[in-house]
């Protein structure tokens, strides 16, 4: 249920939610079309631009074709000989007949019969046509000198055509000249359209320059002249004669120009077209609609805008789903945290799935398993064993090494003692002195005041007679301090550092307070499963953090960890623990200083150890705090040693029936004495731990 004054799911986190993706869905939908637009018009100017090029350049070709046909078909006719006795004797009628003939098997659209003077004898589509002197003009006067010439010429003001002239040899002599000429009309114009898609509109130029449309597939409308005399302005010259054609085969193409018709944008290409002479006497252009290059992209972006429309209807309605599956997981973890910032930790979490939300709720689900667990073992702390109050110090004591019955020593040693320090007593010119809070194997652990820091800390002296017994043993006491003091985490007790005061050394170490392990056990009943699986993870954590860095602790056990009143386990002794291993070897057959029960079986034999040999102790804790004994008892030290490399301890589950069998295996699978059956590492322990269901 949610919590009162709490939202319930589906309101603001799904509208901000569902207004977020509509604004993306939305905002990248106009993106899209600005962008189409911008790359819409830059391919329309693109295309546009090629068109036109290929448009001129194809009026080119077919009017550089068509004079070239009306050439080579007057010269075939120019050199009949059945023609000359004709034009020796100039009669009127047989000139006339002469030109409609040639009119007629050249295909042009009229041709004159012109004398070796240069005057007109006949024209094929005026029969009464005066005669003319025309040999003023380049087209007639280039004949005259033998040469076949060409060009462009202009008629009845706006009648464009394109004219040839060659010459009419009688033996050796040029007895005249026959001019043929060809009309650029509207049929033209419309297979330059057909061919290219493109409007073509030819034009001739007055005496002023001003154009007039000569063939179009436009129109000869006003507002197209009024175009034309926009997009060509300067391209006339002085006109011309009305039956002087003259022309130019090369062709320059004009810049391209934009210009508007009937609120329609065109862009335009085109060129001149001039006389024999060079004179311009009209020309061409070629235009596009960028209306008609953008339809097919604007058709495109209706239909994106209509699909995006679409796609916005259904983006509203999955995400307002979206939100609302996102928003009910949401606030029931939201729930389920807030109850366990109130001290409630019964909180199901029943979201599943593989996204982030599943994530959360993994670790949701993880954290309040930690804290029914941390809950359990505070309750297990707050049960004072029967007559004894909870005493704190005493904890700390028993927690920082002092001296358990569990502790094999080395003989002669209790007598080594160094004398111990007095409350107040300042040593190191740093530390005062607070009391003694008990005395372990390796020295005698104080609290005390850190004057330069201002903070309290646990002191553990060390014992003369621990360095004393091997040479090295102080070089490797500060390697092993060095990594130590690497180690910072939650559930290891930090160690400070090394120091020496008065030819007596000691360590520095957090001082924490709480109950030890061993005291809870030894209160006699088993712990609860739950308290257990607590001690278990965070004692993993604690050698997960000091195996990765290179420190294995060697003597985990009861005594080195403690549990605060918060639930929190802390790992004692890092760095402290190898000095005492290593420098309590056998003084006799089958003794050994430490604590056995605790030590896997290649640490008993003197073999290679790895972290592996943590873990092996880390289940004997498990054992006992789940059964209230320890997997292996014997009445003498030898004795234990022996049963501790040959026997088999019972499954915790057979000698308590509450543990599940999942946990009882995970501690038998600690207690292999094949290394390479434990589990690989602490954070695989963790991981198996991880997963017990109360």
């Amino acid at each position: 249920m949610l919590r009162p004054g709490r939202r319930r799911p589906g309101s603001q986190l799904t509208w901000r939610v569902f207004i977020a993706v509509a604004t993306v869905v939305a905002t990248v939908l106009a993106a899209a079309l600005v962008l189409l637009s911008v790359a819409a018009a830059r391919a329309a100017d693109v295309t546009s631009a090629r068109a036109l090029d290929r448009t001129t350049r194809l009026v080119t070709v077919l009017l550089d074709g068509r004079e070239g046909a009306l050439i080579r078909g007057a010269q075939v006719f120019a050199q009949n000989p059945s023609s000359w006795p004709l034009l020796i004797e100039r009669r009127p009628e047989d000139m006339l007949d002469l030109a409609v003939e040639a009119t007629q098997r050249i295909g042009a659209s009229w041709v004159q019969i012109v004398d070796e003077q240069g005057v007109r004898l006949a024209k094929s589509d005026e029969p009464t046509a005066p005669a003319a002197a025309l040999s003023s003009s380049a087209l007639i006067g280039g004949a005259l000198d033998g040469t076949a010439t060409r060009g462009v010429g202009v008629t009845r003001d706006s009648l464009l055509f394109q004219a040839v002239a060659v010459p009419i040899q009688v033996g050796a002599r040029i007895a005249g000249v026959l001019m043929a000429a060809q009309v650029v009309d509207s049929v033209l114009a419309a297979d330059v359209k057909a061919t290219t898609a493109s409007d073509v509109v030819f034009y001739v130029t007055d005496a002023d320059g001003t154009p007039h449309i000569a063939a179009s597939t436009l129109g000869r409308d006003a507002a197209l002249t009024a175009m034309l005399a926009r997009a060509v302005p300067g391209m006339a010259s002085t006109a011309p004669n009305d039956s002087v054609p003259v022309m130019e085969s090369e062709r320059t193409l004009t810049p391209q120009v934009e210009l508007e018709l009937g609120g329609e944008h065109y862009v335009g290409r085109g060129a001149a077209l001039r006389s024999a002479g060079g004179e311009v006497l009209g020309g061409f252009i070629a235009l596009r609609s960028r209306e008609a290059e953008l339809a097919p992209y604007r058709a495109l972006r209706r239909w994106i805008a209509v699909a995006g429309l679409l796609g916005l209807g259904v983006a509203f309605v999955l995400s307002y789903v979206t939100a609302r599956s996102v928003a009910r997981p949401v606030l029931a973890l939201a729930d389920a945290t807030q109850r366990a910032a109130d001290g409630d930790y019964s909180a199901v979490v029943d979201v599943r799935s593989n996204d982030e939300v599943g994530a959360l709720a993994t670790a949701v689900r993880k954290m309040l398993a930690d804290l029914r667990e941390k809950e359990a073992l505070v309750a297990v702390l707050r049960v004072a064993p029967a007559g004894r109050p909870t005493d704190d110090t005493s904890a700390v004591t028993a927690a920082l090494g002092v001296a358990s019955a569990d502790a094999v020593t080395l003989p002669g040693i209790e007598g080594d003692t160094p004398e111990p320090l007095a409350p107040g007593q300042v040593l190191a010119r740093r530390y005062t002195i607070a009391e003694p809070l008990g005395m372990g194997g390796s020295g005698v652990v104080y609290r005390a005041f850190d004057r330069e820091l201002a903070e309290v800390v646990a002191i553990k002296t060390v014992r003369p007679d621990v360095l004393a017994v091997d040479t090295t043993a102080l070089e490797r006491l500060k390697s092993e301090i060095r990594l130590a003091r690497r180690i910072s985490h939650r559930n290891v007790v930090r160690t400070h550092d090394l120091g020496e005061a008065d030819g007596m050394y000691f360590i520095t170490m957090e001082y924490v307070t709480g109950t030890s392990l061993r005291e809870l056990i030894d209160r006699g009943a088993p712990l609860p499963v739950p308290a257990v699986v607590a001690i278990g993870k965070q004692l993993c954590r604690a050698l997960e953090v000091a195996h990765e860095q290179g420190v294995i602790h060697r003597d985990i056990k009861p005594q080195n960890m403690m549990v605060q009143p918060d639930g929190t386990l802390k790992v004692m002794d890092f760095g402290v623990a190898r000095l005492v291993q290593r420098a309590s070897q056998l003084t006799s057959a089958g003794m050994v200083v430490g604590t056995p029960a605790y030590m896997a079986p290649e640490q008993l034999l003197d073999d290679a150890v790895d972290a592996r040999a943590d873990l092996y102790a880390a289940g004997v804790v498990l054992y006992e705090c789940l059964t209230g004994v320890r997997p292996v008892e014997a009445p003498s030290p030898a004795a234990l040693l022996g049963r501790l490399l040959t026997s088999t301890p019972r499954p915790p589950r057979e000698v308590n029936p509450a543990v599940p069998p999942a946990l009882s295996d995970i501690v038998m699978r600690a207690l292999a004495k094949d290394v390479n059956s434990r589990p690989a590492s602490a954070e695989d322990m963790y991981q198996m731990l991880a997963v017990i269901e109360e």
